[in-house]
């Protein structure tokens, strides 16, 4: 071990302790649990709670985690990893999160931080569910901490957006419009269809149901965790790795991902938002050296209120969502997706109008011919049922692209400065040094590499198709600009004669223009 790795504050904090994941499947998840087996190759052993899916084992599925390429760092390092890692059964929907006698005789006598990311990240879940997984999983968790022998440290995952109905939210925990211990009970007898009646009163001025429940959860931890050592994280928008391990590491379609890819095969064209709202979009890998961070601090500290911490990037003001189009688009063209149905290209509108207008001739028009087309040779029509999909999954996020918020980071900063420097390096969140251009670069690359899992060698084949989709796209424009100018100017004589006049009037303009640049 090198002298400067000794000197980590951080790295030592975690010798030969054990600690308890919940979400580990998850994409930040995943993301926490490389950074601590590659950072902390000392720690004694991590836990994760993990729940049979589609006839998989919890065991198997561990498995399949670290054997994917997230992992190909680490497994250079060290090839036995994971034997560090096991998989304990259990779900947060269950009473006691599911776990047998012996897996919570573990975290009760061996572990000593906790990380709880497990959440429905769904914006439209149905509230009663959303409740149970986002607010009745934190009083499950808090029964638990409490039993912990030798617990250190809590870090809870929240968002950015529990109070986006707020334009300025501070670093604090806010109360809620209503009682969560009343939204509890309720949703333990209460019939589901009722719930979705009340769900659009009961969130009142927020977009979903699950910015609600994660305001709902902190309230619940500010009222149960006073003697805990716990601290709150809000990400904003998790995008791809910045640096770690892998520029560009992505596994869901979730937020930017799907945009990028949507956008990529040609399916979305246009979206509601405005240019100039702030798109704040942090680095997996920076959330998570913030949550190791975090974890250390609250340990070594242990503030006597629970600190909320924002992970965010908004205040450095330098990417609207006009920039995510612009360079999206830029990238898009030279790292091409395969099967793309047409030339990529997005545009946002604050006109509700506009926005429909520009869709039905934009998508649905095209997926609608495209259906046709499949019909014709005998296949399965599935563009406009994709078009759909699609439609309903970006309309959920017209409330984050149309609006912009002030999240200060006063406690993230001040965190930043009790690091060493060594520290910084390793678990470092400063985002000075982020150059947005390069980061999307990265981002399409990712999403194409690892998303996707196309192959990269033929990304000059897709480059080509591309063009040629190109090509088409300003055939097909020309033309229908070619074919109203004969419908509806030529057909009158005397509105041929005004359009005669107005070219030559353009033409004249254009050729006093030249004939001044050439003197």
């Amino acid at each position: 071990m090198s002298a400067s790795t000794e000197a980590s504050a951080i790295i030592e904090y975690f010798k030969r302790k054990s600690i308890f994941i919940t979400g580990a499947t998850g994409f930040i998840g995943k993301q926490l649990v490389e950074k601590l087996v590659r950072s902390c190759p000392d720690i004694e052993h991590i836990y994760l709670l993990v729940r049979p899916k589609r006839g998989h084992a919890v065991n198997d599925r561990v498995k399949e985690l670290v054997a994917g390429p997230l992992f190909n760092t680490v497994r250079e390092i060290n090839p036995n990893f994971a034997e560090k890692i096991s998989a304990l059964q259990g779900d947060i929907l269950d009473p006691n999160f599911g776990l047998s006698a012996s897996d919570e005789s573990i975290i009760i006598e061996q572990c000593h931080i906790v990380f709880h990311s497990a959440a429905t990240v769904r914006f439209h879940e149905p509230l009663r569910l959303a409740i149970q997984m986002n607010v009745a999983s934190i009083k499950k968790l808090l029964a638990l901490c409490h039993k912990m022998k030798k617990l250190q440290s809590i870090v809870h995952v929240s968002t950015a957006y529990a109070n986006c109905n707020r334009n300025d939210v501070a670093e604090m925990i806010y109360p809620p419009p209503i009682q969560p211990g009343k939204l509890l009970e309720a949703s333990e007898w209460m019939d589901d269809q009722v719930f979705d009646v009340l769900t659009n009163k009961l969130i009142n001025d927020r977009p979903n149901t699950y910015t609600f429940t994660k305001a709902l959860a902190e309230y619940v931890i500010s009222q149960e965790a006073k003697d805990l050592p716990l601290a709150i994280i809000r990400p904003s928008i998790v995008g791809s790795s910045w640096r770690e391990p892998i520029p560009g590491w992505v596994d869901n379609y979730n937020g930017p991902s799907g945009l990028v890819v949507a956008t990529g095969k040609g399916m979305l064209r246009a979206m509601i938002g405005s240019d100039q709202a702030i798109a704040d979009i942090v680095p997996v890998d920076i959330c998570v050296n913030m949550m190791i961070s975090i974890a250390w601090h609250t340990a070594v500290k242990y503030p006597k209120t629970i600190p909320v911490y924002h992970c965010c990037t908004g205040h450095l003001g330098t990417l609207t969502w006009g920039k995510v189009t612009e360079y999206g688009l830029h990238h898009l063209d030279t790292i091409s997706l395969e099967s793309a149905i047409r030339y990529p290209n997005l545009q946002f509108t604050e006109n509700r109008f506009r926005y429909h207008c520009l869709r039905t001739v934009q998508e649905v028009f095209p997926a609608f011919l495209l259906d046709c087309y499949m019909r014709i040779i005998g296949r399965k029509p599935i563009f406009l049922k994709l078009s759909d999909k699609i439609y309903k999954s970006v309309r959920t996020l017209d409330f984050f692209t149309s609006n912009s918020w002030i999240f200060p980071n006063d406690n993230s900063v001040s965190l930043q400065n009790e690091m060493s420097d060594i520290d910084q390096k390793i678990f470092g969140f400063d985002l000075k040094e982020l150059d947005w251009f390069s980061y999307w670069r990265h981002y399409c690359m990712g999403a194409k590499q690892f998303l996707l899992r196309e192959d990269l060698a033929r990304t000059a084949k897709c480059r080509i198709r591309y063009q040629r989709l190109k090509r088409l796209q300003n055939i097909i424009y020309f033309t229908a600009i070619a074919l109203i100018i004969k419908l509806v100017f030529f057909k009158s004589f005397k509105i041929r004669r005004i359009f005669v006049v107005l070219f030559r009037l353009i033409f004249a303009g254009l050729s006093a223009i030249t004939a001044k640049i050439r003197s």
